[in-house]
């Protein structure tokens, strides 16, 4: 039976023409290195080398047999890489949820850089509300989610790859639509559009914190699971709404964003299941950070996020 150790002792031993220079870089004894030569020899049922007592040749079976076994090396070390790069995430498959307002700001920053640096990696995005989607990373149904940070945490994973303020939306028609920055105390007593809190908790909470925080607590009248809708809704002039300041790039013209005084902040997470062994979550999170770290140093204009 030919053994991958046979294959390496005649690869030496065609590549020095010289048993013992061979011997001497497999780190063995001469007699041996001839004695496993010959039952390659016989184990194919032909003659690999011409020896004589001045010199070593290779046969034209063995010119041929070298060529060959060139491949099964060369596949060796594709298998050694290709093992390597799967185990430090440079290859294999990755699946990525993301809730839609992560589109407008950090979520094609983040996979166009995965992109760029794991070529090899076959991530799937899927879009997702984000009460939903902290569910399916928790059940291993999908490997990570941007999203905003989920209230219950167990077992997850989070790291922050980017963070913005809340902005009021109002109708372009709107007593405040001309200011340049606003109280939220000035919303009072205006109905609002909400994210429903068992959709996103940390939204819902941020929004009615900063309302109670100046003395009155929303009146919410409608509640719809995407920002996009809440801004849409906004400008058909059924409410107010608080909204991350990145939801500024849907350009509506029905729409007026307005900055809000003492603004709290919202934070987009990436997170993932503590108990996933899958080795390409790691250099995700490795990239989502790395594209928000030259984000805050202004290394990527806001507008190319």
């Amino acid at each position: 039976m030919i053994e991958l150790r046979h294959l390496t002792y005649f690869r030496t031993v065609a590549e020095t023409l010289h048993f013992g220079r061979a011997a001497a870089l497999l780190h063995i004894s001469q007699p041996p290195l001839t004695r496993q030569i010959a039952a390659l020899e016989r184990a194919l049922g032909v003659q690999l080398f011409d020896r004589s007592k001045r010199s070593v040749q290779l046969t034209e079976a063995g010119q041929h047999f070298y060529s060959d076994t060139t491949e099964v090396f060369n596949a060796l070390e594709r298998a050694r890489r290709n093992a390597v790069s799967t185990g430090n995430g440079k290859i294999g498959a990755l699946s990525v949820g993301f809730m839609m307002s992560s589109a407008y700001n950090i979520l094609p920053s983040v996979t166009r850089h995965y992109s760029a640096a794991y070529p090899e990696v076959d991530m799937r995005l899927s879009e997702y509300v984000p009460n939903l989607l902290a569910l399916d990373i928790k059940d291993g149904k999908t490997d990570v989610g941007i999203m905003y940070r989920p209230e219950d945490c167990t077992g997850l994973g989070s790291q922050t790859i980017f963070c913005e303020p809340l902005v009021a939306a109002l109708p372009k028609n709107h007593r405040l639509a001309t200011r340049e920055r606003i109280s939220p105390q000035e919303l009072a007593e205006e109905f609002f559009i909400s994210i429903p809190r068992t959709i996103a908790p940390l939204v819902f909470d941020l929004i009615v914190g900063c309302c109670q925080a100046n003395g009155f607590r929303p009146r919410i009248k409608l509640e719809t699971n995407l920002q996009q809708t809440i801004v849409n809704l906004v400008g058909e002039g059924l409410g107010v709404a608080m909204v991350p300041s990145s939801m500024q790039a849907m350009h509506l013209d029905s729409t007026v964003f307005m900055p809000l005084l003492n603004a709290p902040m919202v934070e987009v997470a990436v997170i993932w299941s503590k108990e996933n062994r899958n080795p390409c979550v790691r250099t995700f999170v490795d990239t989502a950070q790395e594209v928000w770290k030259n984000l805050q140093d202004g290394r990527f204009p806001l507008n190319q996020i």
